[in-house]
């Protein structure tokens, strides 16, 4: 018969193993305000995957031009994600964007968005650009407007940039209302 300390240490074993694998499975699965979300629009989708092309839209289009345009100069002149990143952000210094949450929202959408097409077009590498756009005006709201973050993980944004079809699947899936990637 074992002993009572031996049951215990058995006993914090499986609690420890089912926390194990309940945090894989919450972290695989889609957040509960995305499952919610796509249970509410019936998993329809007009093609633009969330994206609301309203007032706030059309302020941000130019920037998206301008952003697009600095990025891709920076990053064929320099070739480091992180540094192309900061160069474009200092190119495209407005303020009506960037301090604003409704237009970093609406980026992150946007984004999202052209991630999403990009992916069901079969265009993994460029869906790849567009989700790492995505991460990084998410994780500057967070850490600038939000301030809920102490600074951006670069490394997280080059790993979407990377990813894998299944591993952008996953990112996009979890932060899409609809269900087009399920």
């Amino acid at each position: 018969m074992p002993s009572t300390k031996k049951k215990a240490r058995n006993s914090a074993k499986k609690k420890s193993k089912a926390n194990k694998m309940k945090g894989a499975e919450d972290s695989s699965s889609p957040s509960l305000s995305s499952r919610m979300q796509r249970m509410q629009i019936g998993g329809r989708c007009n093609g633009n995957h969330g994206l609301n092309m309203n007032e706030m839209g059309m302020t941000c289009v130019p920037f998206v031009q301008k952003w697009l345009q600095g990025y891709n100069d920076a990053i064929d002149k320099v070739g480091n994600m992180e540094v192309s990143f900061k160069i474009t952000q200092a190119l495209t210094n407005e303020d009506a964007v960037w301090g604003s949450s409704e237009s970093i929202d609406w980026l992150v959408s946007y984004f999202l968005m052209t991630a999403t097409k990009q992916y069901l077009n079969g265009n993994i590498d460029m869906a790849g650009v567009d989700a790492s756009y995505a991460d990084f005006f998410n994780q500057h709201k967070a850490v600038v407007l939000d301030k809920t973050k102490p600074k951006i993980d670069w490394h997280e944004v080059v790993r979407i940039h990377n990813a894998d079809k299944p591993t952008l699947a996953a990112f996009l899936r979890e932060r899409i209302p609809c269900t087009c990637l399920d």
